[in-house]
């Protein structure tokens, strides 16, 4: 029996033109993606695993595990089959009893598939672009569990594209400002235009720029959840809150693309009066996830209550943007401490006059010099070494601070650790009710 090829989804020419508008085929590997197949593997048990997207001639792994190819031609794919059901997984158990596949190259020779699983990436605007899979080379069957799981990964995979096209286009922005700065260097009289033009833009361009660092962040989270679901498979309470932590992560990565559309778009975050105490609270867990075994997290949250105007997505960003910065100062070991804590603000230069929420990070790290403690707020200012830092996630952490009515500010010494604390504007309390 001949092998036929799946038939074209109906809005096959939309969904190549957005395909090709990511602009990521034939694109070098990236470790966010890798981490994808490797956790798809792991929950899965299976031996091969992909992040495949669909082209017009042609299916093309972003990332790959147990395969040693990079693409294979669209008539073979299975995964040409699963992008014609965007909301389910496609599962084969037997290939072989299969008349869609039963005929295939790629049943009946290497590698020889007997089992696929496929979870459709699919973009907001609802178009299907691929799939995160795995294969197997025996029959078998997949568990509820595990399915959720492959569309969980295949939601974050695709968040992660649509991330790379921001980041993109704030490269893009960087470029001309750079340009216009040179231009401004020649012709003084320009240079004033430039620098409110430079910051009207700052704060859309330190948040593209940071994104990718902070799912990074929350995919280490999501895979650190998972990685213990499956050590504790039998542990059904342990399971459940492991699974919690992992989905929690994962809505914090849905709110942060929400906010970074929104702001793209123009029309602003959703600024919203939220307990700043009890979401930090309830995000104990993800907080949790994102040190090293051997740092020793503490919480103290003195003040309840308190309303606070914010984007409840870039509170938690900012503060695991802290917490990162904390564990990469301890090197592996010492003890980090979040807070709250209410203070009421007179005579102070930078702070107008009343009561404030102060988030503080603190930890027992090596501390910083009176010179270095006096830029991190700098955009672009950064210690680390080239390709391990923006030099952006400080600014940003000011940012927020600033446009929730307050302030950032940073104690430090040689050998005296850091502490960085926000002060957040206190608009008034707020019942208990609209606090979670």
């Amino acid at each position: 029996m001949a092998h036929h090829p799946a038939p074209l989804p109906f809005n096959e020419e939309e969904r190549v033109l957005s395909l090709e508008h990511l602009d990521v085929l034939d694109s070098a590997h990236e470790k966010e993606f890798d981490d994808i197949v490797l956790l798809a593997t792991t929950l899965c048990d299976a031996p091969i695993a992909l992040v495949s997207l669909v082209d017009r001639e042609r299916q093309w792994f972003k990332a790959c595990i147990g395969l040693g190819v990079q693409e294979t031609h669209r008539d073979l794919a299975f995964c040409g089959h699963a992008i014609l059901e965007p909301a389910d997984v496609l599962v084969v158990e037997d290939a072989t009893l299969d008349p869609r596949f039963s005929s295939s190259a790629l049943v009946l020779g290497p590698p020889y598939i007997r089992f696929y699983a496929g979870a459709p990436i699919v973009t907001g605007s609802g178009v299907a672009l691929g799939t995160v899979c795995v294969i197997d080379t025996r029959t078998r069957s997949l568990s509820e569990g595990q399915s959720l799981a492959l569309q969980a990964l295949a939601r974050q995979a695709a968040a992660l594209l649509e991330a790379r096209v921001l980041v993109k286009q704030r490269e893009q922005q960087l470029d001309h400002l750079q340009e216009r700065f040179q231009q401004a260097e020649r012709t003084h009289s320009e240079v004033m235009p430039l620098l409110e033009h430079s910051r009207c833009i700052s704060s859309l361009g330190m948040l593209t720029a940071s994104i990718a660092h902070d799912f990074n962040n929350l995919l280490q989270s999501v895979s650190a959840a998972f990685q213990m679901t499956r050590l504790r498979s039998r542990r059904p309470l342990d399971v459940e809150r492991f699974s919690d932590t992992g989905l929690q992560a994962v809505e914090q990565g849905r709110q942060l693309i929400s906010y970074l559309m929104s702001s793209v778009r123009g029309d602003g975050p959703d600024l919203i009066c939220i307990d700043v105490t009890a979401r930090l609270h309830s995000a104990q867990s993800l907080m949790k996830h994102s040190m090293a075994g051997s740092i020793d997290l503490s919480f103290d949250f003195a003040e309840w209550g308190w309303g606070v105007l914010c984007v409840e997505a870039q509170l938690h960003a900012v503060v695991m943007n802290l917490l990162t910065n904390a564990r990469d100062a301890l090197n592996g070991t010492g003890q980090v401490r979040v807070a709250t804590r209410w203070v009421h603000v007179e005579d102070d230069l930078s702070l107008q006059q009343g009561d404030y929420l102060v988030v503080s990070v603190q930890d027992n790290g090596p501390g910083m010099t009176a010179e270095v403690a006096a830029r991190v707020f700098e955009p672009f200012f950064t210690t680390k070494a080239s390709g391990a830092g923006t030099g952006l996630g400080l600014a940003q952490v000011k940012d927020f601070a600033v446009k929730s009515g307050g302030d950032a500010r940073i104690n430090t010494a040689p050998g005296a650790g850091t502490t960085v604390s926000l002060y957040l504007r206190i608009l008034g309390s707020i019942a208990a009710s609209e606090a979670i």
